[in-house]
C-alpha cells in the first residue's frame, strides 16, 4: 500500500485508520455533514482529488453518496470503492437480512458523533422536522464496531430527538476489510 492515496467521508475515520494501522497511506478526510448537501459534497471532492495531485487516488465513499461520484473520480484520476454507502461498507449482505425486519434507519459511531452537523446544521431540522423524518423508521440501528467507545450521553440526545428506539448491534470490520482490499488491489 506504499503511499496510496486516499481520499475517505470523515464518517469512516476511525475504521478506515484501524484497518490500515500504520501503512504508508496518505489519507484526506471530507468532512462527515457533505452528504446532505451534492453540490458541496461535488465540490469539496473535486477539489480534494485536484490537490492530492495523482492518479489513482482511492475514494472511500459510497458511491450513491452522489449520483456523479464515480463520473468526478474519473476524471481526476480516482476509483469509488464498490458500495452504495458506509452502511453498506459496513454490513453487506447482512444489509437486506437487517431491513427485511423492520424500517431502519443506520448510525455509526461517525454519524453518532456528526449528527447535530449533519441533521441540525446540514439540513436544518429542529425537533419537530426530526419526529416527522424519523417517524417513518420503526428503528434506528446504531452500528458498533468496537473501535469508538459509544458516547451514552450523546446516544440519549440522540434519540431524544429522533424519537425512535436505538439498538446498539455489534458488527466487524470485515466487508469493510474485504471491499479495500479489492480497491486497493483493483
Amino acid at each position: 500500500m506504499s503511499g496510496k492515496k486516499i481520499l475517505c467521508c470523515g464518517i469512516l475515520r476511525h475504521e478506515l485508520e484501524h484497518l490500515l494501522g500504520e501503512q504508508n497511506a496518505d489519507i484526506t478526510y471530507i468532512d462527515a455533514a457533505l452528504h446532505v448537501d451534492l453540490d458541496k459534497l461535488a465540490q469539496s471532492v473535486t477539489e480534494n482529488l485536484r490537490g492530492m495531485d495523482g492518479n489513482d487516488i482511492l475514494l472511500i465513499i459510497g458511491n450513491q453518496c452522489h449520483p456523479e461520484l464515480e463520473q468526478i473520480a474519473a476524471e481526476h484520476g480516482g476509483r469509488v470503492i464498490q458500495a452504495k454507502s458506509c452502511i453498506e461498507m459496513l454490513l453487506g449482505e447482512k444489509m437486506a437480512e437487517l431491513d427485511a425486519e423492520a424500517k431502519t434507519f443506520y448510525l455509526t459511531s461517525g454519524w453518532l458523533e456528526n449528527w447535530r452537523k449533519i441533521f441540525m446544521e446540514g439540513l436544518g431540522w429542529d425537533a419537530v422536522d426530526a419526529r416527522q423524518n424519523f417517524g417513518y423508521y420503526d428503528r434506528i440501528l446504531l452500528l458498533d464496531t468496537g473501535i469508538v467507545p459509544i458516547d451514552d450521553m450523546n446516544l440519549l440526545e440522540f434519540y431524544d430527538y429522533a424519537q425512535v428506539p436505538v439498538e446498539t448491534i455489534p458488527v466487524d470490520l470485515d466487508n469493510l476489510r474485504k471491499l479495500l482490499e479489492q480497491l486497493l488491489n483493483g
